[in-house]
């Protein structure tokens, strides 16, 4: 007979296990493909909502004028009539008819083209514009106009934060590929004042460094040494000066931008008051965002003559006021005292109840000898500082954040606090920078906008007491140049990257005002500077007291290449 084609019941019995493990592998398989099929759905729902809330492209990618950056195949005819002269010399020279504005216009495109591809301080060249310019500048002389500025033919830079007409401003940032489409505020009232503007000079990326590097220019090296950064933000504004590019600058400072740059490159500077000027109209590439918060930033001049510095204020204070951020202000004119009339207060360190901001050798030497310089004129000298450091950090990183993170959306805001923890101080300050971020509500703003308004009144308050405070602005010389939040070396070992500039973004939280001094060289040939720093909108009394310092302090020296 043949066998039975119906299973036994023990055959069933031995073959169910199988089958509903089989099943069950099967539906194993199908849960983990609808999961993995669901969450790749997920990440690119995220993805997506990620690449909507980031900034996009604006515009169309600057194109370099890569001449400008490249040693020229021929060097180009300088005159050394006009070498290293201030702009007071140039003015006076074009105004006696001892030389025209062309003639020192043109030594000036020849010294950039031969030298700025060794430190790629200048980004943009406005070379047919600022031949126009001289042109007529020397035609109003001709024609005996004695409505001249006091800037009358003299040649200039402009940070390349700031609009000039025709001119890139993208804050060496890819997403901004923008094209200045008229001059800005400030860049009218020095063209106002007679200024020649050359071009606009190098910045870090979204301007947010003290060294000079970012995505669209080359990165810039400092004059005195190219292995080392000429600081940041306005670092290709000093690096131009101190190479002899330019007979004064435009920058701008929200946590030591003009004074770490004005100190590495051995520069006269001045930060004026916050709200001093408009830096509203043509000092950002975006020009789709509402701004309702703005605080701490100050454009303010560079020179490698205090003298220099006045001719610039004098243009820059007649900037009309932009009534959103700015009040009229009622200037006091500066004072005839001389040094033994002044109470300055000064300090190498600042102790607070769980930090000390402290100095290297070469800065602590710098001050000392300014001191004993001071003494000898017969000032007031007291060794006092107001014990207010850590808060005046909170106080910075809080209004940082709160200025940059207005509207943004808060994975972008986080993103944002995860990038800026390279420079977090490691004291404990940094997290006010974290909890604006993730709380950008108006009520948030105007705690921080109090406790601002109450840290200036200890600053204004230590100003009853002292006309002035005498402070380092870094540890010490420019540092070699690196990778942002990077260890620096300092005397006794290492420093974390904001140990290196303790007492520059503290002076920004209230807005007050400062003037950098460069105290000479140190051992190993670079610079070294300190700041004076002032009450509220004594801007003019620093000016006075940089004509008395002048004789005291080594002031500005050439880079020995040059």
């Amino acid at each position: 007979m043949r066998p039975a084609l119906h299973p036994t019941a023990s055959s069933i019995r031995e073959a169910a296990p199988s089958t509903v493990l089989k099943r069950r592998k099967r539906t194993v398989l199908q849960w983990i493909i609808i999961g993995s099929c669901t969450l790749v759905v997920c990440a690119l729902a995220l993805g997506l909502w990620v690449w909507s809330v980031l900034p996009g492209q604006q515009g169309e990618p600057i194109v370099l004028q890569q001449a400008l950056f490249a040693e020229p195949a021929q060097a180009h005819v300088e005159d050394d009539r006009f070498l290293y002269r201030s702009a007071t010399e140039l003015a006076a020279m074009i105004r006696n008819k001892e030389a025209t504005a062309t003639e020192i216009t043109r030594h000036f495109i020849a010294r950039i083209k031969n030298h700025n591809h060794r430190y790629n301080a200048l980004i943009w060249l406005r070379e047919e514009e600022a031949l126009a310019d001289a042109a007529r500048a020397d035609a109003a002389i001709a024609n005996g106009d004695t409505a001249l500025g006091p800037l009358h033919g003299v040649p200039i830079t402009i940070k390349e934060q700031f609009w000039v007409k025709g001119s890139p401003s993208t804050l060496n940032a890819k997403m901004f590929g923008f094209v200045a489409p008229e001059d800005g505020a400030l860049a009218q009232s020095l063209k106002r004042a007679g200024a020649i503007i050359l071009g606009t000079t190098n910045v870090p990326f979204m301007l947010s460094d003290y060294q000079t590097h970012g995505e669209v220019y080359p990165t810039a090296s400092n004059p005195y040494d190219t292995t080392r950064t000429p600081g940041g933000s306005s670092g290709g504004g000093a690096a131009a000066l101190a190479a002899g590019f330019s007979a004064g600058e435009l920058g701008s400072d929200m946590g030591g931008s003009i004074r770490v740059p004005a100190a590495f490159c051995g520069l006269w500077a001045l930060k004026p008051t916050y709200g001093a000027l408009n830096q509203t109209h043509g000092g950002w590439p975006d020009t789709t965002q509402v701004q309702r918060r703005l605080a701490m930033a100050s454009p303010g001049p560079m020179a490698r003559a205090p003298e220099d510095l006045a001719l610039l204020w004098d243009a820059l204070k007649e900037t009309p006021i932009d009534e959103h951020y700015q009040v009229p202000i009622t200037r006091k004119p500066a004072t005839t005292r001389t040094l033994g009339d002044y109470r300055f207060a000064w300090a190498d360190e600042w102790r607070d109840k769980d930090y000390t901001a402290q100095v290297g050798r070469d800065v602590k030497d710098k001050l000392q000898q300014l001191v004993g310089s001071l003494r000898h004129e017969g000032a007031a000298l007291d060794n006092a500082v107001p014990s207010i450091h850590a808060d005046l950090m909170r106080c910075f990183f809080a209004t940082f954040a709160m200025v940059h993170g207005e509207d943004k959306p808060w994975l972008f805001r986080q993103l944002m606090t995860q990038q800026l923890r390279a420079i977090d101080p490691g004291t404990g300050t940094f997290e006010s920078y974290a909890a604006a971020m993730s709380d950008t509500s108006e009520a948030h703003w105007q705690r921080i906008t109090r406790e601002r308004e109450r840290l200036t009144g200890v600053w204004e308050a230590f100003f009853q007491e002292h006309d002035f405070l005498i402070l380092p602005v870094t540890y010490g010389a420019a540092f070699t140049k690196c990778e942002s939040g990077a260890l620096q070396q300092g005397d006794n070992g290492p420093l974390r990257y904001m140990e290196y500039v303790p007492f520059a973004a503290i002076i920004n939280a209230t807005g007050h005002p400062t003037l950098s001094v460069p105290m000479g060289l140190n051992a190993e040939g670079l610079p070294i500077g300190l700041q004076v720093v002032g009450p509220l909108h004594s801007e003019e009394e620093l000016l006075h007291i940089a004509t008395l310092l002048k004789p005291l302090v080594k002031g500005f020296v050439r880079p020995m290449t040059h």
